[in-house]
C-alpha cells in the first residue's frame, strides 16, 4: 500500500510514546468467538469508535499459536512484546477479535494467563446455520486459484466425516474441518466461565445483533466501559454474504441438527437463553416439496 507523506506523518505521531505504552499496558478486551457469527461487522463498528483501538486487520490469531507457548500457557519468549507490537495503546481501551480462540484448545487459558482482568465477549449464532455458513466460507475460498486444493465436498459429507473423526479422537481439532466442533458451544462456554468472573464476560446472541447492529454494539461498548457508539452518530456497516451460497436446505439442516440438538439444550442451561429459534428448521424449498 502506498502511503502519502501526511499518512506517514500521522503514523509517526501515533508511534510517539508507543514503546513505553506497550511495556506498561495490556489488551483490555478480546472477542473470542465464534466464527461466522457477525464478528466482522462488530469489528468494523468498534473500529469506528474514537475511544477504542482495534487490531487493524481483525483476527490477530496470536493466542492459538501452540509452538510459542509453554505448558504454563505463557510465551516461551518470556514476554508479550510480539503481541503488543501490533498496537499503539493510544486510545482509552485496546483490543481485538479472533473467533477461533473460543474453540482452540488452551487459547482461552493463555488469554487468562496474560490478563486475568481482561474483558471477554462472545457472539453465538444458531449452531446449525453457523456450521453451514463456515462450510460456505470455505466453498467460496476454494473457488480462488490460491485455494483450489481445499477439496471441500458436500456439506453432509463434511459433517459426517468430522463427527467420525471426533468419535475416534475426543481431542480432535481442525481449523477448516470444524463445522460441528465449533458449533458445540456448551463446553466452550463452560471453559470460559471457569476462568473469568461473570462481570468480565458478555455473551451475545448473533440473531439479536443481526436484528439491531448498532443497538447491540452500544451494549458491547457499555460492557467495555466506553460511551455507546451511537453517541458519535456512526451508522452500521453491512457485511453481507447473502446470495453467495444458497440457504441451507432441510436435509443439510437435519444432518447437523441431529448431532447438535443436545448441545443447544446445554447452552440454554448455561446462559439462561431461549434458543427455540435455533431448533426451528428452514422452510422447505420448492425442490424439497417436490421430493417429499
Amino acid at each position: 500500500m502506498t502511503t502519502t507523506p501526511r499518512i506517514r506523518e500521522l503514523l509517526g505521531l501515533r508511534a510517539i510514546g508507543a514503546r513505553q505504552r506497550r511495556a506498561e499496558r495490556k489488551l483490555d478486551f478480546i472477542g473470542i468467538g465464534a466464527q461466522k457469527t457477525g464478528t466482522t461487522t462488530l469489528h468494523q463498528l468498534l473500529d469506528l469508535h474514537p475511544q477504542i483501538e482495534m487490531y487493524r486487520r481483525k483476527e490477530l490469531h496470536w493466542f492459538e499459536k501452540d509452538r510459542q507457548f509453554g505448558d504454563d500457557h505463557r510465551p516461551k519468549a518470556g514476554t508479550y512484546d510480539d503481541l503488543h507490537r501490533h498496537f499503539y495503546f493510544d486510545r482509552q481501551i485496546t483490543g481485538e477479535i479472533t473467533p477461533v480462540y473460543i474453540y482452540w484448545r488452551h487459547a482461552v487459558e493463555r488469554i487468562h494467563a496474560y490478563n486475568p482482568d481482561i474483558r471477554i465477549f462472545v457472539l453465538l449464532r444458531s449452531p446449525v446455520k453457523r456450521a453451514y455458513s463456515q462450510w460456505g466460507h470455505y466453498v467460496r475460498k476454494s473457488r480462488r486459484p490460491k485455494f483450489r486444493n481445499l477439496n471441500i465436498g458436500p456439506f453432509q459429507k463434511r459433517v459426517r466425516r468430522e463427527i467420525e473423526a471426533m468419535q475416534r479422537n475426543p481431542d480432535y481439532q481442525n481449523v477448516r474441518r470444524s463445522q460441528i466442533g465449533r458449533s458445540l458451544y456448551a463446553n466452550q462456554i463452560r471453559r470460559v466461565k471457569a476462568l473469568f468472573p461473570p462481570e468480565h464476560l458478555l455473551f451475545v446472541k448473533s440473531e439479536d445483533f443481526f436484528a439491531d447492529q448498532l443497538g447491540v454494539t452500544d451494549d458491547v461498548c457499555r460492557f467495555l466501559g466506553v460511551a455507546p457508539l451511537s453517541d458519535f452518530g456512526h451508522p452500521a456497516p453491512v457485511h453481507d454474504n447473502v446470495g453467495v451460497v444458497p440457504p441451507i436446505g432441510i436435509d443439510d439442516w437435519n444432518a447437523a441438527y441431529e448431532y447438535l440438538a443436545a448441545d443447544i439444550d446445554a447452552v440454554e442451561q448455561e446462559l439462561g437463553w431461549d434458543c427455540s429459534d435455533w431448533r426451528r428448521p428452514p422452510a422447505p424449498k420448492s425442490d424439497d416439496k417436490q421430493n417429499a
